[in-house]
């Protein structure tokens, strides 16, 4: 492949990474929602870049789910927060996936 072929493949993983599609059992201290779905390295817009989860998605029934044991005082918001550690876990690793994968194709 030619310098400029990787070039542009390059560009292109860059503007469009693989997302990955995670299901993850979560906990948040007696509330246990099984088979949880989400991704990693989803494309999103320019905001919120710098907090914790930027580029992973959950889905909203089982936020909605956490959000509502929050109110009832079920769970307090950090075993919520807790809870997704999984998902951040997730997206931790996709993020050392795709920073290895570019440094194979560094040729500055």
């Amino acid at each position: 492949m030619t310098p400029t072929a990787l070039a542009a493949c390059r560009t292109n993983l860059e503007e469009h990474p693989m997302a990955y599609d995670v299901t993850r059992d979560i906990t948040a201290g007696p509330l246990i929602l099984p088979g949880v779905r989400g991704s990693v390295g989803a494309v999103y817009a320019q905001h919120r870049t710098d907090k914790p989860g930027y580029g992973a998605a959950v889905e909203l029934p089982a936020v909605l789910e956490l959000l509502t044991a929050i109110e009832t005082g079920q769970i307090t918001a950090a075993q919520a927060q807790d809870a997704l550690a999984p998902f951040l876990d997730r997206l931790d690793e996709y993020d050392r996936e795709m920073d290895d994968r570019f440094a194979r194709y560094d040729y500055s």
